[in-house]
C-alpha cells in the first residue's frame, strides 16, 4: 500500500472513532424545549438533516413530525419540502409507489406560482418566487433519484438537468453541485466516461469552493469509478479512500456504503484477502447503521456476498459457507421485494395516467349525455307535433308537409343517436387504448432521448476527427431510428383504430382478418373494465380458425358489434364475481369458424346469464339491464341492425340465467 493511501486510512480510522452516533446535545435540547411551532419545526428539521444519510428510520420519524407542523400552519412550500424529504427516504427504502405519490403532490405545490413564500425556515434573502423555484428544483432532483432506482435512465437525466437549470436560474451553488454529481454518475451508468468526468469535476470544485462537503465523498467515489474505467487502479483506490474519510467525517453513512463497496470489490479482485475482508465487514456494518428497512437501496446481500468471497479467499470454508447461505437468502428476499416494489410503482404510474385520462373522459361523457338528452327531448317534441298535425284534419295539407319534415328530422336524430352510442363506447375504449399505446410511446421517448445523447457525442467525435467512432455512432442512431419508426407505426395503428371507431362510417368495405379484429377488441374491452376496477381479472380464451378467410366488411361497423358483445360479456362476469365466492373464475371466450359459406363468430361468458322473461326484449332500442347511467340500451339494437340489415347475416342468443350467455354472429362470405 502506498504512503498516501496509508495516511488516508489513518485519518479515516481517527474520524470513524469520533463519528457521532446520536443527536448533538444542542439539537436534543432544542427539541426538548421548543415552545412554539416554528421552533419545533426548526428543531425537527435539524434532527432530520442529521439522520438524513445516517439512519433512514430515524429520518422518517422526524420528517413525520415536520409534515403535520407545515400543514397545521398552512405553509405550502414547507409541505412540499417535507414531501420531498419523505419521498427521498421512501425511495431509499425501496417503497417506490409511495414515494411517487408524494413527489406528485410536491410537484403540484411547487409548480403553482400562487404558493410563493419565504417565511419560517427559508433564507430571508430569497424572494418568495425564488424560494418556490428552489423547492421545484429540489422536487426535480428527488424525483430523478426515484427514476434512477426504478431504472428509468432517460427520465433520471432529464429531471437532474431540470434541477440544474432552475438552480442556475436562482444562483444556488449547492443544488448545482448536487445535480452535477448525479449527472456524472448517470453518464457513468451509460458508459459516457468523458462527460461523466466533466460533471464530477464541476461538482468537486463547487463543493470545495463553497465548503459544502456533505456529499463530497460520493463525488470522490464516482471519480474513483471513472479512474478505474480508465485503467488507473492506484488512482481509483486513493479516491475511494478519500471518499471514505470524507463520508465518515461528514457522518454520511450512505456515502460510506458507496465507497466501502468499491474498495471491498477492488481488493477482492486483486486477491488481497485481509483488505477485502476488512472492507466487506465495514460495508455490512454501515448497512446495519443505515437501517434494516432500507437495505434494499444498495442490496445488503452484496455485503454478505463480499464476506463470503473474502473468507473463501482466506481458505476459511466454515465462515465462507455461513455467509454464502446468508447472502443467498438476503439476495433472494430482496430481489422478490424489489420486484414487488417496482410493480407497485408501475401500477401507481399507470393509475396517475388513467386519473388524468378519466378527467377528460368524464367531460366527454357529460357532454355526450347532454347531447343525448337533448336529442331524446327533441324526438319527443317531434312525435307530439306529428300526432297533433295528424289529427288536425282541417289543415291536412300543411300537416303532411310538417310530417314529412318531421320524418327527415327523426332520421337525423337516429343518426346522431347512433353516433352518441359510438362516442359512449369510445369512452369505454379509452383506458384499454391507453394501456395498449403506452408501450410503443415509451420506446419512442427512450430511443429519442438516447439519439439526442448520441448526437452530442458525435459532435465531440467530429471535433476529434475520429471517423471510425463517428460511423459507429451513426449506425447506432440509424438502428434507434428504425426502432422509433417501428414503435411509432404501432402507436399510429392504435390511434387510427380509435379514430375509425369514433367517426361516422364511410361505407367502404375492405378485406379484413376477423381473428385479428376480434382479438384486438377483446383485449381493449378487458383493459377498459380493469381501468375502472383494478381488482377485476378474467381468463381470456380464444378458439380462432387459423384458416379463416378474410371477409369484406366495414371494419368500424363489425368492430363496434364485437366491442359491444365483449363489453357486455365482461360486465356480466364482473357482476357475478361480486356476488360469488373465491372459487368462481370469470372467463370470456371468443370463437371463429366457417360453415356453409358463412363466417361464424361466437362470444361466450360464464357470467350472470339473461332471465327468460327479458330474452325477447334485449334487442329492442333503449332496453338495458344495467343501472341508470351505465348503459344506453342502444348497443345490442345497433349491433343487430348492422349484422342483419347491413350484411344480411344472423345474430342469435343462447343463455341460461346464472350460468352463461353466448351470442352467435353469422356473416355471409360472399
Amino acid at each position: 500500500m502506498k504512503t498516501g493511501i496509508k495516511v488516508i486510512l489513518l485519518l479515516f480510522t481517527s474520524a470513524l472513532a469520533n463519528a457521532q452516533q446520536h443527536l448533538p446535545d444542542s439539537t436534543a435540547q432544542a427539541l426538548k424545549h421548543a415552545s412554539n411551532d416554528s421552533l419545533r419545526y426548526v428543531a425537527n428539521t435539524q434532527a432530520y438533516f442529521y439522520f438524513e444519510e445516517t439512519n433512514r428510520d430515524s429520518a422518517l420519524y422526524y420528517i413525520d413530525n415536520i409534515l403535520p407542523l407545515a400543514k397545521k400552519n398552512n405553509k405550502p412550500l414547507l409541505i412540499a419540502r417535507a414531501l420531498d424529504s419523505k419521498g427521498y427516504q421512501l425511495t431509499g427504502s425501496g417503497r417506490y409507489a409511495e414515494a411517487l405519490k408524494l413527489f406528485l403532490q410536491a410537484f403540484a405545490i411547487a409548480g403553482d406560482p400562487k404558493n410563493a413564500d419565504n417565511s419560517w425556515f427559508f433564507n430571508p434573502k430569497l424572494t418568495p418566487e425564488k424560494t418556490r423555484l428552489l423547492m421545484l428544483a429540489l422536487t426535480h432532483h428527488m424525483f430523478a433519484i426515484l427514476m434512477d432506482r426504478t431504472e428509468n435512465t432517460g427520465q433520471m437525466i432529464f429531471h437532474f438537468r431540470e434541477a440544474k437549470k432552475i438552480a442556475l436560474q436562482i444562483n444556488n451553488p449547492l443544488r448545482v453541485m448536487l445535480a452535477d454529481m448525479n449527472l456524472g454518475n448517470a453518464y457513468i451508468i451509460i458508459n459516457r466516461i468523458d462527460s461523466a468526468l466533466i460533471f464530477e469535476n464541476e461538482a468537486r470544485n463547487i463543493a470545495i469552493k463553497t465548503r459544502q462537503k456533505r456529499y463530497l465523498g460520493y463525488v470522490l467515489g464516482a471519480l474513483g469509478d471513472i479512474a478505474l474505467k480508465k485503467g488507473d487502479k492506484t488512482k481509483a483506490k486513493q479516491l475511494y479512500y478519500e471518499g471514505v474519510y470524507l463520508s465518515v467525517e461528514q457522518n454520511n453513512v450512505a456515502n460510506q456504503i458507496w465507497n466501502y463497496r468499491k474498495l471491498a470489490s477492488l481488493y477482492l479482485a486483486e486477491g488481497q484477502k485481509d483488505s477485502s475482508l476488512y472492507f466487506a465487514a465495514k460495508l455490512l456494518g454501515a448497512f446495519k447503521t443505515l437501517g434494516a428497512s432500507t437495505s434494499q437501496q444498495a442490496n445488503i446481500g452484496t455485503a454478505y456476498e463480499e464476506l463470503y468471497l473474502s473468507y473463501k479467499l482466506r481458505n476459511q470454508p466454515d465462515s465462507a459457507f455461513k455467509y454464502a447461505q446468508i447472502a443467498l437468502v438476503k439476495k433472494d428476499s430482496l430481489y422478490k421485494e424489489r420486484i414487488a416494489n417496482l410493480a407497485r410503482f408501475q401500477n401507481m404510474s399507470f393509475q396517475e395516467q388513467l386519473r388524468l385520462q378519466d378527467i377528460e373522459k368524464e367531460k366527454a361523457l357529460y357532454q355526450s349525455k347532454i347531447r343525448t338528452d337533448g336529442l331524446l327531448t327533441g324526438l319527443g317534441v317531434f312525435v307530439i307535433v306529428a300526432l297533433i298535425l295528424y289529427r288536425n284534419n282541417q289543415q291536412k295539407q300543411k300537416a303532411n308537409k310538417v310530417l314529412e319534415n318531421t320524418l327527415t328530422d327523426l332520421k337525423s336524430t337516429q343518426t346522431q343517436l347512433i353516433q352518441s352510442e359510438k362516442m359512449a363506447s369510445l369512452g369505454e375504449l379509452t383506458a384499454g387504448i391507453a394501456h395498449e399505446i403506452q408501450n410503443p410511446l415509451n420506446f419512442v421517448n427512450n430511443f429519442s432521448e438516447v439519439n439526442t445523447e448520441l448526437l452530442d457525442e458525435m459532435e465531440q467525435e467530429i471535433e476529434k476527427g475520429d471517423l471510425a467512432e463517428i460511423k459507429a455512432i451513426a449506425l447506432d442512431i440509424k438502428e434507434n431510428e428504425k426502432k422509433i419508426n417501428m414503435h411509432g407505426k404501432r402507436a399510429d395503428s392504435i390511434v387510427k383504430g380509435m379514430l375509425q371507431h369514433s367517426k361516422a362510417s364511410s361505407g367502404d368495405k375492405e378485406a379484413t382478418n376477423i381473428n385479428a379484429l376480434a382479438d384486438e377488441y377483446m383485449r381493449l374491452a378487458y383493459h377498459g373494465l380493469r381501468a375502472k376496477d383494478k381488482s377485476f381479472n378474467a381468463e381470456l380464451t380464444t378458439h380462432f380458425d387459423k384458416n379463416l378467410p378474410q371477409i369484406n366488411i366495414v371494419q368500424q361497423d363489425i368492430g363496434r358489434v364485437l366491442l359491444n358483445l365483449f363489453n357486455n360479456a365482461f360486465y356480466a362476469v364482473h357482476e357475478k364475481q361480486k356476488t360469488t365466492g373465491a372459487d368462481y373464475k370469470p372467463e370470456v371466450t371468443a370463437t371463429t369458424l366457417t360453415e356453409n359459406g358463412q363466417v361464424i363468430i361466437k362470444v361466450n361468458d360464464n357470467g350472470t346469464g339473461i332471465p327468460d322473461a327479458i330474452k325477447d326484449k334485449i334487442m329492442q332500442p333503449f332496453f338495458t339491464t344495467k343501472p341508470t347511467g351505465e348503459g344506453t340500451g342502444l348497443g345490442l339494437s345497433l349491433s343487430y341492425d348492422i349484422v342483419v340489415k347491413g350484411y344480411g347475416g344472423q345474430m342469435s342468443l343462447d343463455t341460461q340465467e346464472g350460468e352463461y350467455t353466448m351470442f352467435t354472429i353469422l356473416l355471409p362470405l360472399s
